[in-house]
């Protein structure tokens, strides 16, 4: 197999091992592994060096036994994952590793290098390769090393969906039967096989093949095939090697299905063979065909096998978690493998040797003399007063060598040389004369004036080289340049800018590292085939060095303003650490009224602590009950907010700070906090399956052929038995733009949405018991306990959040927190308050019988039937679906990867949410209103999609009337209008489909009729065929009532007159063929066809222009349910990752703020112009409008307050001005928590 580059000789592997260790040595917070844990990890999908599909927490890994081999001195691992189809090539090397032993519990792995190429290897066509590393041992004298190589799953999930989709086959049958109906007369409703099994039979077929045999092709026309796959597949087929030619026997296009490289044991990677394979590795586990468990070779190609032993809850919960992985280790080790352990590391970095010792002591736990003991007399050498600076025992370490080796001045100059040979660049020769330097202090010489510079000049870049300048594979491992820059490899150009604008800004940043961590990242994205982004990173890094490293412009997604200081702006927030989601949330419910004045005002409206007033209580929109640690929860949020708003008010500084206490607690659910369990037990490694062999799984559609061998390696979870976690979950619900990866199946796309009901799941008979507090029995006991919950972190900020999710999360706590109003309006049965009476929509949808189900002589409208389910559902937030993208993405512009930007009006994405949806086969339907509408709506962009974040634009209107989606009785304006705009949309989404399609011309004659079929027919014959091609063009003549009222009468007889002249056109020229030998009857029957049918593309062409026209204007005059845009919060970036702000109104003095964490910016601009530059891009998330005639009641900016005469302001608040337009100051009074009279 090719690897990374061949390692020949142990020289080579020497360097390695020293790059290894040098770059923990160089990292602020390094990290090796023992190989359990290793494996663990790479599991888990938890190696920061490589992209092993974060996407997917749990791999469960089968083999692919006909790539896979093993010899005494090398084993080579083929696997993919049952979950997510990636696959991986592991292949370690142990020729020259140290056996298991007391000197050598288990083999401590680091990162050695991570090359953006492979130097030496073999590139192909079929090298798909997304990410490599290499690993090696950095014990003494073991050089045991392993490569794992990642590629993508072969078939897309999109393909995968495909698969079984029956809408799919059902109408290649309906066109294959209109097409040629005779020849489809006997094909039953559906074929005989899946499409994947037939694909799986392909790829079997042509691994198979003998040199011997005639090609393999697949006529295009064959039944099974054009119904089953068609060319829904081809992009697919194209990447399996399979290519369109012509059948040399029928003349009939065909696909031929190639010849792949000769059988090969094992078969090499990285060949069209390797993908077949691949392809049919993932199609055997789609069938449920017969895989085989890649364990056992795991644990032999990992060498992670270690004597396991059972460890009691006692002993996890007086152990912290974080003390097992500074040591590297797992839990259920023994205790003499901690010590061992813990003194590998002190000896290969001093400088944490005390932490590594003290974490080696805790994990014994005194389950071990002498374990501890031998600990304990390691560390004993240190103590007291004569010991040796532990600066200095690094630098011996740095080369290798120790204090007792007693090496000379001589021997560390010829060390340096040798390791120079390998990695010349400028900033290992300066770490290096460092340490020299520090030698030589202790032994008496001056080393590094000794250094020869010729000497160096000779050495050139022999040895190991990679990409990058370091020949030791790395200056700096990917892992260490995220962990520098604080962010993760994943991160797009643009957000790593931000982070490190921020990081440029302490002064005690190594700014050359800033820059070294930059590059390093910039040749991950060209190793990921992303240019751009690298070309982008390549650019801050050269900005930052060229200008003496001071801050850079910040790239603002709409405009740069200049900076201004002045205490009549808004202060921002700080970003406490992935804390955007959180600042921009409370930026925007700082500026809403009602929630300024409930928080300010709490203690006229919180709940009571008492458990009998906690049993009335129900909250959200299907009565959920409240327990007392909830509402402990929830009481503690509001007094944090408290106390961050009324910083707010009186702050002189330009950013207030949200308290770490605040981020958890908005970070969870109420139950998710309570939820919380020690995180003191890791989760275990896979169970080892019986030695037996696994059984054959059984399928129906198994094909004997090549095997594909893959073994169930499953994780389970400790923390799954003690705690059980309950999913919230939403009456429309869709992905989170950040790390969830739930779907759901809803009405326009299967995704999970920002949870819009997670309040609703906690049921009155299931509350929430607090565990670890049995004995806490008083209320004070209580609080204390939730408090210290919620006070946990084990780093500032959070990680990357959603923000749909943490604004379910503030809603739930804030109603949890405040006590009712009464019944809710509407829905009596539920219990009205603050939150639902500002924010809540009451949606009815509705389940209708139509007219369709309905006896024959029923003359009621299909649509005016009585409903035969009507359910009111009280939502926070109504969602908008954008026009689906073509080519999703999570790059950094709002056009990647050349997709197509569409856009659509607000309305239009409104519409997908109300739309009426036929179901049960037209017998019933379905669809959705709106019966009464809050002061403040909020609408969701659903942007996530299974192919990434969907950023085609939505275009925000100033103004929004509601009135078309208003509950309204049968035949009022409004329920007519509605009727009428649902018919025209059914017609408009015909018309368009038909004008996406190729156009016919005399080029092209129509390809439905072929040549075959008619070659010998008799003029009759051609005139039933031609009648035959036209029947769609003519049915499309056939409209519904509604849609009919819309076009008017002339456009009917003007119908009526094409479908006379069409058969009058058609009879004239069937009677009277003009046949030559220059004009074969094919292309004059072409021709023919052609002539007749252009006038009715014409008339669906002016159709569509008319109609359209008529659906936008259907509601015009219709404004007493009229909004005005007041928020706008934005993200950038894709699902993984990404950064928010927002963008508030202030509609007192017409302009809008830029809340950008710290940052503030005032747009004065006008809103026209704002919003012109958010509909540009895919960045508006989450929209909030208020009443047009209630705002200045219900919204405003609120200004600072003064500070009192005399006083000396320490700072100023800065401001990016837009335009220059500044602040005029105004003295204003500040009532009822904050809000100016």
């Amino acid at each position: 197999m090719d690897s990374i580059y061949p390692l020949n000789d142990g020289e080579q592997l020497r360097q390695l091992q020293r790059a290894a260790r040098y770059e923990l040595q160089d990292v602020p917070d390094p990290q090796a592994l023992t190989s359990p844990l290793f494996l663990h990890q790479f599991l888990k999908s938890s190696l920061p060096d490589l992209n092993l599909n974060p996407d997917c927490p749990s791999h469960e890994m089968f083999e692919v036994q006909t790539q896979s081999f093993r010899n005494k001195s090398m084993t080579f691992i083929s696997t993919v994952c049952r979950q997510c189809r990636y696959h991986f090539h592991v292949k370690s090397d142990f020729r020259h590793a140290r056996p298991y032993n007391d000197d050598h519990r288990l083999h401590m792995l680091a990162c050695c290098e991570t090359p953006a190429g492979r130097p030496g290897a073999e590139h192909t066509s079929y090298d798909d390769t997304i990410s490599n590393a290499r690993f090696i041992c950095v014990s003494e004298n073991c050089y045991f090393n392993i490569e794992i190589t990642v590629v993508p799953s072969r078939i897309q999930p999109a393909d995968v969906a495909k698969f079984n989709d029956k809408n799919r086959t059902n109408r290649n049958l309906t066109l294959a039967r209109a097409q040629d109906p005779d020849r489809y007369a006997d094909f039953g409703d559906s074929p005989s096989l899946g499409t994947d099994v037939m694909l799986r039979r392909y790829l079997i077929d042509a691994l198979r093949k003998n040199d011997d045999r005639p090609p393999l092709k697949i006529n295009k026309r064959n039944k099974k095939f054009l119904v089953s796959m068609g060319s829904d597949f081809d992009d697919l087929l194209r990447f399996l090697g399979f290519y369109e030619g012509t059948d040399s026997d029928s003349g009939e296009p065909c696909w031929y299905i190639p010849l792949p490289e000769e059988e090969q044991n094992p078969t090499r990677v990285r060949t069209l063979r390797a993908r077949m394979e691949d392809a049919q590795a993932e199609l055997d586990i789609i069938t449920n065909s017969r895989i085989i468990p890649a364990w056992d070779s795991l644990i032999q190609a990992f060498q992670g096998e270690y004597p396991h032993i059972n460890v009691d809850v006692p002993f996890m919960s007086s152990v912290q978690e974080s003390d097992f992985a500074i040591l590297g280790c797992l839990s259920s080790y023994p205790p003499q493998y901690f010590s061992w352990a813990a003194i590998l590391l002190a000896k290969l970095l001093p400088r944490n040797r005390d932490l590594y010792l003290d974490a080696g002591l805790r994990c014994i736990a005194e389950r071990s003399d002498d374990a501890s003991t031998e600990i304990i007399m390691y560390k004993s050498q240190f103590d007291g007063t004569g010991t040796v600076d532990t600066g200095l025992e690094e630098a011996y370490a740095f080369f290798g060598a120790s204090l007792d080796d007693g090496p000379t001045p001589d021997w560390f100059l010829h060390r340096y040389y040798e390791m120079a040979k390998s990695n010349g660049t400028d900033d290992f020769k300066a770490q290096a004369q460092q340490h020299l330097e520090a030698i030589g202090n202790y032994l008496g010489r001056d080393i590094v004036s000794d250094i020869d510079p010729k000497v160096l000049e000779n050495v050139g870049e022999t040895g190991l080289v990679t990409s990058s300048s370091n020949g030791l594979g790395r200056r700096m491992s990917i892992s260490s340049a995220a962990k520098l820059l604080n962010v993760e490899p994943s991160y797009t150009a643009e957000i790593i800018r931000g982070f490190v604008e921020h990081l440029v800004h302490d002064e005690k940043v190594d700014r050359g590292k800033v820059v070294e961590a930059i590059d390093v990242l910039s040749e991950l994205k060209r190793q990921q085939d992303k240019p751009e982004e690298a070309a982008e990173l390549q650019q801050i890094a050269e900005f930052v060095k060229a200008t003496g490293y001071t801050l850079m412009p910040v790239s603002q997604p709409h405009s740069s303003p200049k900076p201004a200081a002045s205490l009549n702006a808004p202060p921002g927030l700080k970003n406490i650490g992935n804390t955007c989601y959180l600042n921009s949330l409370l930026q925007y419910f700082y500026n809403v009224k009602v929630i300024r004045d409930l928080v300010l005002n709490f203690d006229e409206v919180k709940l009571e602590l008492d458990e009998e007033i906690l049993k009335q209580r129900r909250t959200g929109g299907n009565g959920t009950s409240v327990n007392l640690e909830e509402a402990i929860i929830a009481r503690q949020f509001v007094e944090m907010l408290q106390g961050l708003f009324a910083d707010l008010q009186t702050t002189t500084d330009e950013a207030a700070q949200p308290s770490q206490k605040l981020a958890n607690t908005a970070l969870s659910s109420a139950r998710d906090i309570l939820d919380q369990q020690s995180q003191n037990i890791p989760p275990p490694l896979p169970a080892r399956p019986s030695p037996a062999p696994p059984a054959p799984m059984t399928n129906d559609h198994a094909e004997n052929g090549v095997a594909n061998n893959a073994v169930n390696v499953s994780i389970e979870s400790l923390n799954e038995s003690l705690n059980e976690k309950v999913e919230l979950a939403s009456s429309r619900s869709s992905q989170t733009l950040v790390g969830d990866n739930e779907d759901v199946t809803m009405s326009y796309v299967q995704l999970k949405t920002p949870d819009e009901n997670a309040d609703t799941v906690a049921q009155a008979d299931s509350d929430i018991e607090m565990q670890d507090s049995v004995e806490s029995c008083t209320l004070d006991a209580k609080i204390a306990e939730v408090s210290r919950r919620l006070e946990h972190s084990d780093r500032s900020g959070t990680s990357q959040q959603d923000v749909g999710e943490i604004i379910g999360n503030i809603l739930e706590h804030f109603m949890r927190a405040i006590r009712s109003d009464g019944p809710m309006p509407g829905k009596p049965d539920l219990q009205a308050d603050k939150i639902t009476e500002t924010f809540f929509t009451m949606i009815v949808n509705y389940t209708i019988k139509t007219k369709q189900g309905y006896p024959v002589n029923d003359s009621a409208s299909y649509l005016e039937e009585n409903p035969l389910n009507v359910e009111i559902v009280p939502e926070r937030w109504i969602t908008a679906y954008p026009e689906e993208a073509d080519q999703a993405s999570d790059g950094t512009g709002n056009n990647p990867g050349g997709a197509s930007i569409v856009r659509c009006t607000l309305y239009a994405a409104l519409d997908r949410y109300f739309s009426y949806e036929p179901i049960d086969d037209g017998n019933r339907a379905r669809y959705s209103s709106i019966r009464s509408l809050p002061p403040i709506l909020h609408i969701c962009i659903q942007r996530s999609t299974p192919k990434g974040k969907n950023k085609n634009p939505v275009v925000i209107p100033e103004i929004l009337c509601l009135d078309r989606y208003m509950e309204a009785a049968s035949g009022s304006p409004i329920w007519l209008a509605r009727k009428r705009v649902w018919a025209l949309k059914e017609r408009l989404k015909e018309l368009e489909t038909k004008s996406s399609q190729p156009q016919n011309s005399q080029d092209n004659p129509i390809k439905s009729i072929d040549y075959a079929e008619f070659k010998n027919a008799d003029v009759q014959d051609l005139e039933v065929l031609a009648t035959a091609a036209l029947s769609n063009t003519l049915d499309d003549v056939h409209l519904q009532r509604e849609i009919l009222d819309d076009v008017g009468p002339q456009k009917k007889r003007r119908f009526s007159e094409i479908h006379d002249s069409l058969e009058s056109t058609l009879s004239k020229k069937m009677v009277t063929p003009d046949l030559s030998v220059n004009n074969p009857i094919s292309d004059k029957f072409g021709d023919l066809i052609w002539e007749t049918g252009n006038p009715l593309d014409e008339m669906s062409r002016t159709e569509l222009f008319e109609l359209r026209q008529k659906e936008e204007t259907a509601f015009n005059g219709m404004a007493n349910e009229k909004y005005s845009i007041h928020a706008v919060i934005c993200h950038r970036g894709g699902t993984a990752a990404g950064h928010y702000w927002v963008w508030i109104r202030d509609f007192k003095r017409n302009v809008w703020y830029r809340y950008n964490d710290e940052t503030v910016t005032e747009d004065s601009r006008g809103t026209e112009a704002v919003l012109n530059d958010l509909n540009e891009t895919g960045d508006p998330y989450y929209v909030a409008y208020v009443r047009d005639e209630m705002k200045d009641d219900l919204v405003d900016v609120p200004q600072r307050r003064k500070p009192e005469s005399g006083s000396s302001p320490a700072t100023v608040q800065e401001i990016e001005m837009i335009e220059g337009v500044a602040f005029e100051p105004v003295q204003v009074p500040v009532t009822n928590g904050g809000s100016s009279a």
